[in-house]
Formats: structure tokens, C-alpha cells, sequence
């Protein structure tokens, strides 16, 4: 039987209060904005009290062994932001359809519905990631001897609905010379109009991942040979802090996203100009990019950054609006005939496999270009 939560306390300082034993003699005070929050806390913390006991699996719920893998088997083998995501799949997805059934009653049959539902409700990708989740922790379990078997083998995923491929989401050249001159604008008296404008110019001619340049420090700028070195990135991930006033906090991950993710970037003198005008705006002598206040600021920043210089230059109908500097930068490099695996290598793809995929449509057009050229020679 699930235990019943004590009394909820409004202290002096306007906060609610609720203190819970977690293990004998053990008590914890949880505290919140209002009691709705600290039930919740209450029953998070509860679920994680009794996770550590794992000697009488068969009586565990699928929510609560499941919570038990999630915190001690893949909290410490993946990124944060991996974390949220497997969390949320958890949260939203699996917890809600079978979360209440035990470890060892669960059958294909339940699995089965569930991952139909979400295929029909959300979509192939997420019904995957629910599929994928429950898989790993079954496995693992029948692996360890804590579960009898695993259902998730018993179980199919829905046909992915395959749709034509859309062209690779890329600013066109007038576009990119809008962007550009917008991103440089000033006011009358000289400020930049955008703290973050000539980052833009920067990705757009260096071809980082979004969250690589919010990690760049000055040491890893080389003017005198004219490239820049990607060590790791920033991602916003969940504020796990109690009584956090933010939801989400940006940090720094020195682990690559692949192992070729690490790697120099060489710098063309559009990139070599929009360092030192960021240097100038910034004035951070550590960081490329920084706050006012000398912090990491959050991709969001440089995301409004984008969408203002897009409204401004009136351009419209545009997604991933920052990513697509990413996209931009490797269709002009491919268009200009440069080997695909040099591109591969700027961009920090695993292979060149995967430069292939994405640039599919790209490269088919510049081979049927190339071979064009043949009627010049014939």
C-alpha cells in the first residue's frame, strides 16, 4: 500500500512544508511554492527511498523499476540531456499506459498496446524511444535475474509512415546577404543592434552545432593559423536543484557528441572578423560568448537572436532557424565541389555516412551538375 503523505505546513517565509520518512528513524523535509509542488516532490522522493531495495523485484511496479534503472543505471552512463529525454519518455509515455502493472505480470499484449497508442497519438520517433527505453531496461533485468523474461521481444513497432525526403533547410544566397547585414547593423551612435549578431555570421561560416560556440573560449581561437578548435558544447538541461528558481540551467559538456565532434575549424576571413568584433562587443577575455553578466547564456538567447534578424529582414517560413546556418554553411561548401569528406570532418559527423544521408538531395544535384559539364568538354 502506497504511504499516505503527512500534513502539509505553510511556514513564515510563504513556503509549504512536508516532512516524510524515507527510511526508519530517516526524515526529510520537502518544501515548495504551493502544496500541490510539494505533494509531488514528496512522491518523487518516495518512489527514490524505495528504489534501492531491489531485493523483492516481483512486487515492484513497472513505474517503480523502471525509476530504479533510470537513476542508478543510466543516470551515470549518459549526458544530462539524455537523461531528460529517456526521463520524459518514462513520464509521458510508458509510466502512464503500464506504469502501474508489476515487472512480472507485464506481457507483450500490454507492451503492444501501449507502443500502438503512442504511434497513433504522437508519432513513430516517440513510440521508438518508449519501445527502445523499456527494452534496454527489461533486458537488462532478465540479464541480472531480477525479471523473468522480457515482453518488449514479443512486441512489434507500428511501419514507420516513410514521407519524401524535404529539401535540406538552407537560407538561400540573397537570404544569407540579408542576414549578414542585418546581424551588423547598429544604432545611430554605433552600438550593435544584436549582442549575439555576429555569432550568427560565425556559425554561418563555420558550419558548429548550436550549442558548440556557447562552449568556445579564446584559447581555443588560433588567429595566426587561421582555425578554431571544438572541445565540447553547452546544452540546456533540467534544474534538478531543490527549490530552484529556473526550470532549466545551461552547462558545459566536454564530451563530444561523436568522436569526431572534436576537431579544428579553419576559419575563413568572414569567421576571422566576426571574432574580433565579438571580442570587441563581448569584451570577455575568456569566453567567446558570454552575458553581460560574464555567464554562458542560454541557446534560447541566440535562437530570439535569429528569429528578430529573420523578422527584421522579413523572411518567413523557416525552421530551425540557427541550425539552418549549419545546413547553409555545408550545401555552399558541397555546391562549391569540395570532397564530402572534408566536409564530413568540418562539420564532426561520425562518418562520412552520415554527411551522406543528410545531404542527399544536395550531392544528387551537384553530380547531375557535374556531369553537365562534360557537354563544355565534348
Amino acid at each position: 500500500m502506497a504511504q499516505k503523505l503527512p500534513e502539509i505546513k505553510k511556514r513564515k517565509d510563504g513556503y509549504y512544508e512536508m516532512k516524510v520518512t524515507v527510511a526508519p528513524y530517516v526524515r526529510k523535509s520537502i518544501y515548495g511554492d504551493t502544496p500541490a509542488e510539494v505533494r509531488r516532490k514528496a512522491k518523487e522522493l518516495l518512489i527514490e527511498a524505495t528504489r534501492f531495495d531491489i531485493s523483492n523485484v516481483k512486487k515492484m511496479t513497472v513505474a517503480t523499476y523502471m525509476t530504479y534503472w533510470l537513476m542508478e543505471v543510466k543516470k551515470p552512463e549518459v549526458k544530462p540531456g539524455t537523461f531528460d529525454r529517456i526521463e520524459q519518455s518514462l513520464n509521458y509515455q510508458i509510466f502512464p499506459a503500464i506504469g502501474h502493472i508489476q515487472i512480472n505480470s507485464l506481457t507483450a499484449g500490454d507492451v503492444q498496446h501501449m507502443i500502438n497508442s503512442i504511434a497513433a497519438e504522437k508519432s513513430y520517433s516517440t513510440a521508438k524511444k518508449a519501445y527502445d527505453n523499456l527494452n534496454a531496461c527489461m533486458k537488462l533485468g532478465v540479464q541480472r535475474g531480477e525479471i523473468l523474461k522480457n515482453p518488449v521481444e514479443g512486441v512489434r513497432l507500428p511501419s514507420s509512415k516513410k514521407k519524401a525526403k524535404k529539401d535540406i533547410a538552407a537560407y538561400t544566397p540573397e537570404e544569407v546577404a540579408a542576414i549578414v547585414e542585418e546581424a551588423k547593423r547598429t544604432y545611430s551612435n554605433g552600438t550593435p543592434v544584436y549582442r549575439y549578431g555576429y555569432l550568427i555570421i560565425l556559425i554561418l561560416n563555420t558550419g558548429m552545432r548550436e550549442g558548440e560556440p556557447l562552449y568556445l573560449k579564446w584559447k581555443d581561437v588560433d588567429l595566426e593559423k587561421r582555425r578554431i578548435y571544438i572541445c565540447g558544447d553547452v546544452a540546456e538541461v533540467k534544474n534538478r536543484e531543490p527549490n530552484a528558481k529556473s526550470k532549466y540551467i545551461c552547462i558545459e559538456q566536454d564530451t563530444p557528441k561523436t568522436n569526431r565532434s572534436v576537431r579544428y575549424i579553419p576559419l575563413n576571413n568572414n569567421a576571422i572578423d566576426a571574432l574580433e568584433q565579438l571580442h570587441k562587443i563581448i569584451k570577455d577575455d575568456k569566453r567567446v560568448i558570454a552575458s553581460k553578466n560574464h555567464t554562458i547564456p542560454s541557446p534560447r538567447k541566440i535562437y530570439r537572436t535569429m528569429e528578430s534578424i529573420l523578422r527584421n529582414c522579413g523572411i518567413t517560413g523557416k525552421t530551425n532557424l540557427v541550425h539552418a546556418l549549419r545546413h547553409t554553411f555545408a550545401t555552399t561548401l558541397i555546391h562549391s565541389g569540395v570532397d564530402i569528406k572534408a566536409v564530413s570532418e568540418i562539420l564532426g559527423h561520425e562518418d562520412v555516412s552520415t554527411t551522406l544521408k543528410i545531404y542527399h538531395h544536395v550531392i544528387e544535384e551537384h553530380k547531375h551538375s557535374a556531369v553537365m559539364k562534360l557537354d563544355d568538354l565534348y
